[in-house]
């Protein structure tokens, strides 16, 4: 069973990346960054957070970091005046203290070491600097993917091993970050919803990211498919969408977990 793709800068904006960009500027709300700050962007992915924080303050010193080349590079394309490299959030190549503010967007779920990502987060945060971290509430909160995760569940014979491997650790549910930024020891830790809406044209436009891009955790998990079974599921993904209706739009919450906490001096 494939695991997350990170490998087209493109496919994934046709996905997941409209998203993202939508989140980030949520997120920043919720934050309110001082001027010209020093943000790192740990697991940058493509740059939504990145573009959303350059456009807020010109004059923030940002630097990113992903594991995926395809997309530091698609995020230094979209924010030139950023510094963006290559590398594991859990081992971070930056120096202790480095950074007003220390940020992650829509990474950890992904990462297998989660506590030693966000205890790097918290090494490279100058003291009282903000740490801060957002996932997709997965099990609750993410109805748009659910249909698809329990549609593999129901059809496929590997379904239910990857709906487990995403929905049965959710590090986006309630009180799972907030644990995580304490056992870093950061203080003044809170966690807090945040909620868009996700609109898709019709099925074509919620498919389609999917099938022809085989990036994040639906696409690998489709593309890995052998044709009979791809069809077999694009089939019972149609019948999820429309739920008896006719194709067409379709407007989806989507409900995200920010926790935020502060180094100590």
């Amino acid at each position: 069973m494939a695991g997350y793709v990170a490998t087209s800068a493109e496919a994934y904006e046709r996905s997941m990346g409209r998203w993202s960009a939508r989140l980030a500027e949520a997120m920043l709300d919720a934050l309110a960054l001082p001027p010209a700050a020093a943000v790192l962007d740990a697991g940058c992915g493509t740059g939504a957070l990145s573009a959303a924080v350059a456009a807020r303050d010109p004059d923030a010193g940002i630097t990113g970091v992903d594991l995926s080349d395809a997309f530091v590079a698609a995020a230094q394309a979209r924010v030139p005046g950023a510094r963006f490299a290559t590398g594991d959030v859990t081992r971070l190549d930056l120096p202790d203290g480095a950074f007003d503010a220390v940020l992650s967007l829509l990474v950890l779920q992904f990462v297998p070491d989660r506590a030693a990502a966000v205890a790097e987060m918290a090494r490279v945060a100058k003291p009282g600097g903000l740490v801060a971290a957002t996932m997709w509430d997965l099990v609750g909160g993410f109805a748009f993917l659910r249909a698809f995760a329990d549609t593999v569940a129901a059809t496929e014979p590997d379904g239910e091993a990857f709906r487990a491997r995403y929905w049965g650790d959710p590090v986006g549910s309630p009180g799972r970050l907030a644990a995580l930024l304490t056992g870093a020891g950061l203080r003044d830790v809170a966690e807090r919803d945040i909620l868009i809406r996700q609109d898709f044209v019709d099925f074509a436009d919620w498919w389609g990211p999917w099938a022809s891009g085989g990036q994040g955790i639906a696409g690998a998990f489709v593309a890995a498919l052998p044709e009979d079974r791809r069809t077999r599921v694009e089939a019972a993904a149609r019948r999820a969408y429309l739920s008896g209706g006719p194709d067409g739009p379709r407007s989806f919450v989507a409900v995200a977990r920010l926790a935020t906490g502060r180094r100590g001096a």
